[in-house]
């Protein structure tokens, strides 16, 4: 069994360096060993490398893009049958990477890492993609990029389809901005993942779990004032108030004009009562 604290460390170790130089399997592994402390990490690693050896014997370097997809297509989504879960859209298992490979189901973002990682192994450049309401992965070819959805089966996507998943989601309160189709960093793609772990966690109540999220974020920006503030509020949820106080003056120092500054200096004010810290 590996410690929280150990993955931890590990999860901050490897999110470190360079954009591309970032293990996006790897990193998505360790935000599962923080729920799966028996987790081997390595026989799941192997298991997506396999994969990808796999389809690197089926796909010729020389073959269109379109080919070396197919062959791609129909290894992960006809054989290993992965698909998008929509039954049970909202189970966090569909965020944790072991039991999306032991399942075959999952969520835009975690379809996209074993995507992207079986994809870029096998020497097929895909790169994920953050719309603001699902994660899809661009293929850059010769003739111009190409969109795909793992979470339909690889379906192959317009810049219009782009444009109405957000529409289909937001209507016209997101206006569409051609960034929206720009690769994505693995940490980036990593933050969305845990991102959605927290939600969930927050909403079911389950403070513990909720919490662990906050740090693996803070491993990644530990100087992401919205994350120190939402530990802060955490903290004081579970009682930990001197730690609250720390997370909460924080935020009020260095982010003053933030619309809920008022909101957090009145929690500051109560917690330094309770704490018996006095007046700021």
């Amino acid at each position: 069994m590996t410690s929280y604290e150990d993955t931890l460390d590990r999860f901050r170790l490897s999110a470190q360096g360079s954009p591309e130089a970032v293990p996006l399997a790897r990193l998505a592994l360790l935000v599962s060993q923080v729920e799966y402390p028996d987790l081997d990490i390595a026989s799941y690693e192997r298991r997506l490398l396999s994969l990808s050896q796999s389809l690197e014997v089926r796909i010729h370097p020389a073959a269109d893009t379109r080919t070396q997809l197919a062959e791609l297509h129909k290894l992960l989504f006809d054989e290993c049958a992965f698909r998008g879960n929509e039954l049970e859209y909202n189970d966090p298992k569909n965020l944790y990477i072991n039991d999306v490979i032991d399942r075959a189901t999952g969520i835009p973002a975690t379809l996209a890492v074993i995507y992207v990682t079986v994809a870029q192994r096998a020497g097929i450049r895909a790169l994920p993609v953050g719309l603001p309401s699902r994660v899809i992965v661009r293929i850059d070819s010769s003739d111009g990029p190409v969109f795909i959805d793992p979470f339909d089966r690889g379906r192959e996507l317009t810049e219009d389809e782009c444009k109405s998943i957000v529409r289909s989601v937001y209507g016209r309160r997101n206006q569409w901005r051609e960034h929206f189709l720009d690769p994505i960093t693995p940490r980036q793609l990593i933050q969305r993942l845990i991102h959605n772990l927290k939600a969930t966690y927050l909403q079911r109540a389950d403070e513990e779990r909720a919490g662990r999220m906050i740090e693996l974020l803070l491993a990644m920006y530990p100087w992401d004032l919205d994350e120190i503030r939402d530990r802060g509020m955490l903290r004081e949820r579970i009682g930990s108030y001197d730690e609250a106080l720390e997370d909460l003056e924080q935020y009020v120092r260095y982010r003053i004009g933030a619309r809920d500054i008022q909101t957090v200096t009145e929690a500051v004010r109560s917690l330094r009562r309770q704490t018996g810290a006095g007046p700021n």
